[in-house]
């Protein structure tokens, strides 16, 4: 081991050349142009031994480097035209659904009444209301949101993601059809 630590000296040299004219492109500078040939540089020889190392070094002297100062300038980029703003997905007609009196129970027409929801972008609102119960007050409560949670369901399986959808439960609201729900969309997203 101590063998190797002192031949270790002697192993590990290395030599390093530098390119002035490629240090001066890195560094923005533009090279001129060769005005005469340069001298050409001997070939340097290496014999690899364990005990020497033997290098020709060149003494040449290199030209003085001249700097010339230069600025690399991009061509202004192409002015895109400002792309048109996405119209506003039209808010559908709302419509209505008559639900048999105290049930949940989707009417016959409401799948093919609900179709042209399914391919809606917009927000869609369900407004479900019911009849009020003297002897239980949360029961036209209940119903309504029955009712407007059977309407969202059949909007799911046809493809309308839930977070689009607004289920209203209005119970008992004075002055209106009892047992309609109403569904319409709107502009807003």
């Amino acid at each position: 081991m101590a063998g190797l630590l002192v031949l270790a000296p002697f192993a590990a040299q290395a030599q390093v050349t530098v390119n002035p004219a490629a240090l001066q492109q890195l560094a923005g500078i533009v090279p001129q142009p060769p005005t005469s040939a340069a001298p050409a540089l001997p070939l340097v020889r290496h014999r690899p031994h364990f005990h020497r190392v033997v290098q020709a070094v060149a003494h040449a002297k290199p030209a003085a480097p001249v700097q010339v100062a230069a600025r690399v300038v991009a061509p202004p980029a192409p002015k895109a035209a400002p792309l048109p703003a996405p119209a506003a997905p039209k808010p559908l007609a709302p419509i209505s659904l008559v639900f048999t009196p105290g049930s949940a129970d989707l009417p016959a027409s409401a799948t093919a009444a609900l179709k042209p929801f399914c391919a809606a972008k917009n927000r869609i609102a369900i407004d479900a209301r019911a009849p009020a119960d003297p002897n239980d007050p949360s029961a036209a409560m209940r119903l309504s949101l029955s009712r407007a949670l059977a309407v969202q369901g059949v909007l799911t399986a046809c493809g309308v993601p839930p977070q689009n959808i607004l289920p209203r439960a209005n119970g008992d609201v004075p002055g209106a059809n009892e047992d309609e729900t109403v569904i319409g969309s709107s502009s807003a997203k």
